[in-house]
């Protein structure tokens, strides 16, 4: 399974790791830790401009040491058509969406997440023609707990 989030807010020029609250960088450095913790293949973190990077393992670091290291990764430019093309299965996780439980996933499928802010129209437009939308309950969760919990869920199906 490999995990993405995208964030609108959180841009590589307004990025310190001494300041991991602005721009909501803390969120996505936190996505990545309990993503892999979780047993994510692969986690994607896409900024603003379109800068990814594209992680597998991390070290258990606190919090800025983390997000230097996040930092310190190979980066490239892309956007999410591409990396949704890349899916034969992908899911997107939204409030609105079908209840996690109705829905067959796929351990080798990717999970689409936003940050607090949720993705742009255009990004949702996309996705409602390439992703299945899913809910983890009405109960509102973090990026990175959604990640957690719906890691626990495919440990569970067995599907990782």
């Amino acid at each position: 399974m490999s995990f993405l989030i995208k964030s609108d807010v959180a841009c590589p020029w307004s990025i310190s790791p001494e300041q991991l609250v602005k721009n909501r960088f803390d969120v996505l450095v936190d996505f990545v830790v309990e993503s892999l913790r979780g047993g994510a293949r692969e986690v994607y973190v896409m900024l603003c401009d379109g800068t990814t990077y594209r992680v597998s393992a991390a070290p258990l670091l606190r919090a800025r040491e983390a997000a230097r290291w996040l930092l310190s990764n190979p980066h490239f430019k892309t956007n999410l058509k591409a990396i949704v093309g890349r899916y034969r299965n992908v899911y997107y996780l939204h409030e609105r969406g079908r209840d996690v439980s109705e829905v067959r996933l796929d351990g080798e499928g990717l999970y689409v997440f936003g940050d607090h802010d949720g993705l742009s129209r255009e990004d949702e437009e996309f996705l409602e023609k390439h992703a299945t939308w899913v809910s983890l309950g009405a109960t509102p969760y973090m990026s990175w707990q959604a990640a957690a919990y719906l890691a626990y869920l495919l440990r569970r199906l067995s599907l990782i």
